[in-house]
């Protein structure tokens, strides 16, 4: 999936702008491709794949936006979208993500949550939501950054997935947050994080316990949810556990980032 487009598009405006039969600009716009959930930008006029979306903290702490959007007949009607959060939240250091703060996201919507991202690289599944008997699909989470609640960027991985059986899950996609840094700073943070995930289908795949480096830690990281049959194991993402699995880390782990 393409993911490189240059950094001023991660500071357009996160604000939604309706317009008869199309998307809204802003929003992540979520389409059907090859049997599965694609998420896409959208500037107005036309639809990108793209995994790395921003958002920034009100004086709540708590922001919906960006929401999620699609066009009639995207799924099938009344088909229950999901979401997992992938991985702990990480928080901007100056130089890289590497950072687990105390800090969590939680998201909810109306009723339902929060559910809270985890302390550790152990996936947590959301709720879902349905689509629109016309297929459509637009929601806005309320995604909210807990206590301390400290300024910075804030790096949330995502994957949605759907309870029908004809749509398969999301490659992973990432949310930054800005908590009261300055533009510029967020900026530099938003780009180093693209530049991370430039893959566009799970950042640097062998780097299995989030700390942007592939070296012995991960091995073990994966062995342990290998072992232990945890679904954060799934690697080829065919919604089971096993030796497939394994030779697919191995192949990445070689390989490298």
């Amino acid at each position: 999936m393409q993911c490189f487009r240059s950094v001023w598009w991660l500071t357009i405006s996160l604000m939604a702008c309706a317009a008869a039969a199309q998307p809204h600009s802003g929003d992540i716009v979520l389409t059907v491709t090859d049997g599965r959930i694609v998420t896409n930008a959208y500037d107005g006029v036309a639809t990108e794949p793209w995994c790395l979306f921003t958002g920034a903290f009100g004086g709540t702490n708590q922001t919906n936006n960006p929401g999620f959007d699609s066009l009639a007949g995207t799924f099938p009607a009344n088909a229950e979208i999901g979401f997992t959060i992938r991985r702990a939240v990480r928080r901007w250091d100056g130089v890289n993500f590497s950072t687990i703060p105390p800090e969590r996201i939680a998201m909810s919507w109306g009723p339902l949550g929060p559910v809270e991202s985890p302390p550790t690289d152990t996936p947590v599944q959301g709720f879902t939501l349905a689509a629109s008997s016309n297929g459509s699909f637009h929601y806005h989470y309320t995604f909210r950054l807990t206590a301390p609640a400290s300024p910075g960027a804030y790096l949330l991985e995502l994957e949605l997935w759907s309870t029908h059986p004809a749509v398969g899950p999301s490659e992973p996609f990432w949310l930054v947050f800005n908590k009261d840094l300055d533009a510029a700073e967020f900026q530099q943070a938003a780009a180093w994080a693209l530049d991370f995930v430039s893959s566009c289908g799970s950042g640097c795949p062998a780097d299995f316990n989030g700390d942007t480096s592939v070296n012995t830690l991960d091995f073990v990281a994966f062995l342990n949810a290998f072992v232990a049959g945890d679904a954060a194991a799934d690697f080829n993402g065919d919604t089971s556990v096993n030796t497939l699995d394994f030779v697919a880390f191995l192949n990445a782990f070689v390989a490298g980032c």
